[in-house]
């Protein structure tokens, strides 16, 4: 039983004196100190632990606090005297900020979950906080149920919207006219419902007060992640494959120290009524929870006829035949299969037909949900390459001061697959490489597809294509001017690959204690540049490394695991409907970001990378 739940915002917590701010928070129980003692001896526990010991749960005088953090400083935390569910509490913290995000970071404003949203939004928090606990048990955290009988507008800016009303051009006064002219005339008249959406009658009813009153009863029943009376003109149901790859190699080995899949099967659901759906993977011992465990008694085998999926290709077959020897049938059973581990279901799934008959069969949630998660050591199947390489080369001219990179990019999947939004990050880094200012001459780039640019605020040179097809190489030159090239050589070099690099002390003057020189550097007068690239490589000099390479990507239509659905069915005993079923595969390789919608990483550490060798320096 949680005692007391308070929202924080707590910026920069890892200094010496950190200070705390409650936003709100709701006491169940009396047994507990006040909100003041309650903070300080947290805060005052939370400064005395090292780094590696501050995790989720901080006892102290006989107190636990369990919290999480979120983006902008934003921490919630559970507070407890009694032995309660430790992960139920996490869990329920996790969703309870997910579930915020939902209903204060959904719109189109593009609003955060920051300080200043929490606290315009308290009454609405508070009515959320009312039914996800329930005198410190935890009850129900479902977006979905939620959002039918908490009607609660949230406090959101509109500024966006309201300037571009009061426009003083005589066009935008003309539309609005006309606008208002058309809503008066159509007032009165009902507006048929075009959209997908779950509708109780074919009239769309502009009053949103109005609560489902199986809403209420649906926390008693077995079902209580889907509601009745849900109805849909048009049955449909999307599902996403989704692998992120996690990627690293060594060029100086020219190994693979990591290659691992962090994959996710994204559904959203238009369907009426209470459907049965079944899905069928090609991996037939999804169920097993060792990879080399075989199911000895198998079961009859289900009548799949009609609602198969057509999955194989010509290119497919043609690999494995080349790589399966004749005669070693086992051997090409177990190489055939995907080492998967970490699969995480959908409360929603029946697992006992998982283990019975090799389905995934659930009574979905409605609208937008993960059914399962999962994780694959690609580095166990060894016909499965890299899916992009990258050869890179610094070329330092020592007279004519200049830095040329080369750089030779192979897409090594199949030719008719198409990757999208390439950005290729190459590092410069400025503890070798004298770049303060880019005037005209600075960066000169010659490339077979795509655009080049530098950013100054990473010191990396980003080379972007739109669109590049497998089974191709492309090559980039780029070419910096430098002020100097004293630090340019292989010993440093060598030194910064294998961060034994120590700090110079600088004896010159700081900007910020002349004042002359910082009004010089204002304006741009007297010699001074006015520009600030000098202390931004000051900063990132300090904080960042420059030894890996990274590559984002999103290539549609592949499935890098091979995880694919081969059957997809929907049920519905009452209705009997026909369903729309559309299937989609996205390989992608992503920065570390926080989606807002969901509250959650979207991949734990995922990211394409290459570590740079002195192999690929070169002083002429």
């Amino acid at each position: 039983m949680v005692c007391a739940f308070y929202i924080l915002f707590w910026p920069d917590s890892d200094i010496e004196y950190p200070h705390s701010q409650v936003l709100l928070n709701r006491r169940y129980r009396n047994d507990i100190p006040g909100d003041q003692s309650l903070i300080r001896n947290f805060e005052n526990t939370f400064k005395k632990l090292p780094n590696e010991q501050k995790t989720p749960f901080i006892e102290s005088n006989g107190i636990t606090y369990t919290y999480i953090r979120g983006n902008f400083d934003i921490l919630l935390m559970a507070v407890s005297v009694r032995n309660i569910n430790a992960m139920l509490t996490i869990l329920f913290l996790n969703q309870f900020y997910g579930t915020l995000c939902h209903y204060l970071c959904s719109g189109s404003n593009g609003q955060k979950l920051d300080k200043d949203t929490v606290s315009d939004n308290s009454m609405l928090i508070f009515d959320l906080l009312d039914e996800c606990m329930d005198f410190g048990v935890i009850q129900v955290t479902d977006y979905n149920l939620l959002k039918e009988y908490i009607k609660i507008e949230a406090n959101l800016p509109k500024l966006k919207q309201g300037a571009e009303k009061y426009s003083s051009d005589s066009e935008d006064e003309s539309e609005t006219s006309k606008s208002k002219s058309k809503s008066k005339s159509h007032k009165h008249k009902d507006i048929k419902s075009t959209r997908n959406q779950a509708n109780k009658s074919d009239v769309m009813s502009d009053d949103n007060s109005v609560i489902n009153s199986s809403i209420l009863r649906t926390y008693s029943l077995a079902i209580n992640w889907r509601p009745k009376g849900i109805f849909y003109a048009k049955n449909e149901i999307y599902i996403d494959i989704i692998e992120h790859c996690e990627f690293h190699y060594d060029i100086q080995l020219e190994k693979v120290k990591k290659n691992e899949i962090h994959g996710s099967c994204a559904v959203k659901c238009y369907l009426s009524g209470m459907p049965n759906c079944k899905i069928g993977f090609n991996e037939k011992y999804i169920s097993s929870v060792d990879n080399e465990d075989f199911i000895e008694n198998e079961e009859e085998p289900i009548d799949m006829s009609g609602n198969q999926l057509v999955i194989k290709d010509e290119d497919d077959d043609a690999e494995d035949e080349q790589e399966t020897l004749v005669g070693e049938e086992d051997q090409a059973k177990r190489k055939d299969r995907i080492p998967i581990r970490d699969i995480q279901f959908h409360q929603c799934i029946q697992l006992g037909s998982i283990y019975k008959d090799n389905l995934v069969t659930f009574t979905p949630p409605d609208d937008k949900f993960t059914l399962m998660t999962y994780n694959v050591e690609q580095h166990k199947q060894k016909r499965k390459g890299a899916l992009i390489m990258i050869k890179p080369t610094y070329r330092i001219l020592s007279q004519s001061k200049k830095l040329q990179i080369l750089c030779v990019l192979t897409t090594k999947f199949k030719k008719r697959l198409h990757c999208r939004n390439l950005l290729v990050r190459i590092p410069i880094n400025p503890n070798i490489f004298d770049i303060t200012s880019l005037d005209e001459d600075g960066l000169k780039y010659k490339t077979e597809m795509g655009e080049v640019s530098y950013k100054i605020d990473s010191s990396e040179l980003v080379w972007s294509i739109d669109n590049i097809t497998g089974k191709k190489a492309v090559k980039m030159m780029a070419e910096l001017s430098l002020n100097s090239v004293t630090q340019a050589n292989l010993h440093n070099i060598q030194n910064l690959l294998n961060h034994r690099f120590e700090e110079q002390t600088q004896n010159e003057e700081d900007d910020d204690d002349n004042i002359t020189k910082e009004l010089d550097t204002f304006y741009g007068v007297n010699g001074q540049s006015s520009s600030l690239a000098s202390k931004i490589l000051k900063k990132i000099t300090q904080n960042n490394t420059f030894n890996n390479i990274k590559i984002t990507f999103n290539i549609p239509m592949l499935s890098y695991s091979g995880l694919k659905i081969t059957y997809l069915r929907v049920d519905e005993e009452q209705m009997k409907y026909t369903c729309f079923p559309w299937v989609r595969y996205i390989t992608e390789a992503t920065d570390n970001q926080v989606d807002e919608q969901s509250g959650r990483n979207n991949a734990s550490h995922c990211d394409y990378q290459f570590k740079l060798a002195p192999s690929c320096f070169t002083l002429i």
